[in-house]
């Protein structure tokens, strides 16, 4: 009777799921139930016996459990490895195999093989049970994600006094360029994997920062290799931007970062002022262009061919700001005048229609005053005749 019980509380559990019927676990370990069947091993056919062990078909308690055990923290990387790094079991669904290689040369990695138990292993990242692609939204390793999951440790001030770690980073890459953009739902915004790497995560070297960051940013990367500040800068692109609260490129930069390195008495101090002068002039032009294009739009002109003027205008104005890594004056000059004019003639010539309808307007304003003014003297002059 109680064994009639059981497999009538499985079944119901269990919901007719074919897949699930064969693992029994999930009958008595119900608080797993739905983050392993969420999970992407489950529609697979990986159950808990392949972690745990014990035998899934039976629903009796000690013959269920007569060969499972909980893995050791210290075994875990190398089980999630048995599978993950196995190419015939991988090659079905296209994974790469070679995630448990790369850990082993990452920080947490090297610090696990040493016997550090705290640093991060598979489950800490991917979780024990609820495992999903990092395409799954709900993922722990989803993008938008990610910076929470990290922060799990690295934002933990016990955990990272162990090392001498910071524990702002998360603070500061939301309040970067970077953690904004991801914020608001920019798939190509980056995440800590994208610069410290996902398995084989480590700390980027001085030496290393230009070249990460030129991954993405490879037009600024070129600029920069030509200039003076290559040599100069040990840590490159974050002597500037910062590293996780990345700085946006404005004009602002020039008088709170320069100046750390530059005294307003330098020649060097001088570039720099004739730089931001010239890009900031120009993007005001550029602004200015916007917005009186946005008011002929109101006014049911066609400024389609404006649009592209500015597009073009705006690209210059982009490369310009490229160029200022390479601190190229001559070069950022031509850049910046070419978008400064292109604005200006468009904001005349927008202006002029913009006008010339003002005109239009006045005109008929009269004409219908001086109708209006003729109706009402024909009346007055009819009403005294009566």
């Amino acid at each position: 009777m109680r064994t009639l019980a059981i497999t009538l509380l499985a079944l119901l559990l269990l919901g007719g799921s074919s897949a699930a019927q064969t693992n029994n676990c999930i009958v008595c370990h119900s608080e797993i139930r739905v983050d392993y069947l969420e999970s992407a091993h489950a529609p697979v056919g990986v159950t808990c016996v392949d972690c745990h062990g014990g035998d899934p078909a039976t629903l009796d308690y000690q013959a269920a459990h007569a060969e499972s055990s909980t893995p050791k923290r210290e075994r875990i990387p190398q089980l999630c490895a048995s599978c993950h790094a196995d190419p015939i079991k991988m090659k079905p669904y296209g994974l790469r195999i070679d995630q448990y290689a790369e850990y082993q040369t990452s920080e947490h990695g090297k610090a696990f093989a040493a016997g550090d138990l705290n640093v991060a292993i598979c489950t800490d990242c991917h979780t024990s049970h609820r495992v999903m692609s990092r395409f799954e939204p709900r993922s722990s390793v989803h993008p938008e994600n990610l910076l929470q999951t990290c922060a799990r440790c690295h934002a933990d001030p016990d955990l990272m006094g162990q090392y001498g770690l910071r524990t702002d980073t998360l603070d500061g890459f939301r309040q970067g360029v970077h953690g904004r953009a991801l914020q608001k739902g920019n798939p190509r915004a980056p995440t800590c994997a994208t610069c410290h790497g996902l398995h084989g995560s480590t700390l980027l070297k001085a030496d290393d920062i230009v070249t990460v960051c030129g991954t993405c940013h490879i037009a600024e990367r070129q600029q920069f290799d030509k200039g003076p500040h290559r040599a100069a800068l040990a840590k490159g692109c974050v002597s500037c931007h910062q590293d996780h609260r990345i700085l946006p490129a404005q004009s602002d930069l020039f008088d709170t970062v320069c100046a750390q390195c530059h005294n307003s008495e330098t020649t060097a101090h001088s570039l720099g002022e004739r730089l931001k002068t010239l890009l900031s002039e120009s993007q005001s032009a550029l602004l200015e262009a916007e917005a009186v294009l946005k008011q002929a739009e109101a006014m049911a002109f066609d400024v389609s061919g404006y649009r592209s003027r500015l597009h073009e205008a705006q690209t210059s104005f982009l490369q310009a700001r490229t160029v200022q890594h390479a601190l190229d004056e001559t070069r950022l000059a031509e850049l910046t005048r070419r978008a400064h004019a292109i604005a200006n003639d468009i904001r005349g010539e927008a202006h002029s229609l913009q006008t010339a309808v003002q005109i239009r307007w006045l005109g008929l304003t009269l004409v219908w005053g001086y109708l209006i003014l003729v109706v009402i003297v024909i009346y007055l002059y009819r009403q005294a005749r009566l």
